[in-house]
């Protein structure tokens, strides 16, 4: 991994987030804008997508994306409007905009859908797309994520269980000159949301130092934070019911919060649907335990063949 030491205060170029490894960066057109997807894995093989979440990057799957192309899928890995080396306009970052970014990326990748894998407010965007363009999304992956017509409901009916993402939630719509510097928000996110053993890794300080820097990319800020909203977005009037047929893997913690969760998002699903969780690990199982993310995802994909 390149090292990524720059200047505090000083913008990062978006190459900061060029890694080099097993994939490739192409620049995929989606609604008039380059977004940037990072791919390995056989280009005929069926099309997993992963989306990542408000204060991280493509390289959040760095260390799945070549073991799911080796259990037989070609891989996308998307920087998200506003993020890494894809395009960072001044404004159009609700949650019907993203669904229409990733609706198209899918389409400029050459499939007419994907297996969609998506962790916290990417996974947000993964439900609303499986429920709005169901065409696109062939299977759904939700990581420690919600549809959010159901996080606003779960935390409307017991507020109190909910403080941090509803704290989360008030924060990011504060002004800017109130609201705190996106770069320690994508320190505190880190450490948030994995387990303390992970943090005593040399694993955690490099995704430390990566989500740092991809934070001081010049305008990456300010698109995080409104990213950080989609969480708990509100839904066009037509999408607030819509229902999802394709399968649905739940991956997340187990506990009240996430069970809550579940149960409110398996009730919106018409498809098979699969809970589990990655033993020792908290928010970013992909992140804190990649060969057992891996395993249960790939069993999962596997069951439905």
């Amino acid at each position: 991994m390149k090292r990524l030491l720059r200047k505090k205060g000083k913008p990062n170029p978006p190459s900061v987030v060029a890694l080099d490894g097993p994939w490739s960066h192409e620049r995929v057109y989606a609604r008039g804008m380059r977004f940037h997807v990072a791919t390995t894995g056989d280009p005929t093989a069926p099309l997993i997508v992963l989306l990542h979440g408000a204060f991280g990057g493509w390289f959040d799957w760095r260390e799945v994306m070549r073991p799911l192309a080796d259990a037989g899928y070609r891989v996308a890995a998307v920087d998200m409007r506003g993020y890494g080396m894809s395009d960072k306009p001044p404004r159009e970052y609700e949650l019907r905009y993203a669904v229409g970014d990733i609706s198209d990326v899918i389409d400029s990748l050459g499939d007419s859908g994907a297996i969609v894998i998506g962790s916290g407010t990417g996974g947000a965007v993964a439900w609303t797309l499986a429920a709005n363009y169901p065409q696109c999304v062939n299977a759904l992956v939700s990581v420690s994520a919600s549809h959010p017509t159901e996080m606003n409901r779960v935390i409307a009916a017991r507020f109190w269980q909910h403080t941090v993402p509803l704290t989360r939630g008030i924060t990011v719509r504060l002004p800017s000159r109130l609201s705190p510097d996106p770069v320690d928000f994508a320190r505190l996110d880190l450490a948030a949301n994995t387990a303390t053993p992970f943090h005593r890794t040399s694993r955690f300080s490099e995704y430390l130092e990566l989500r740092t820097q991809a934070a001081r990319i010049d305008n990456t800020g300010p698109a995080m934070m409104r990213n950080a909203r989609l969480e708990m977005a509100q839904l066009p009037p037509k999408w607030v019911s819509t229902r999802v047929g394709s399968p649905v893997l739940w991956l997340s913690e187990d506990n009240g919060t996430w069970r809550a969760l579940a149960t409110r998002n398996s009730r919106r699903t018409d498809g098979p649907w699969v809970r589990a969780t990655v033993p020792g690990t908290k928010n970013l199982p992909h992140i804190e335990d990649p060969g057992a993310f891996t395993r249960i995802v790939t069993d999962f994909l596997r069951d439905l063949t």
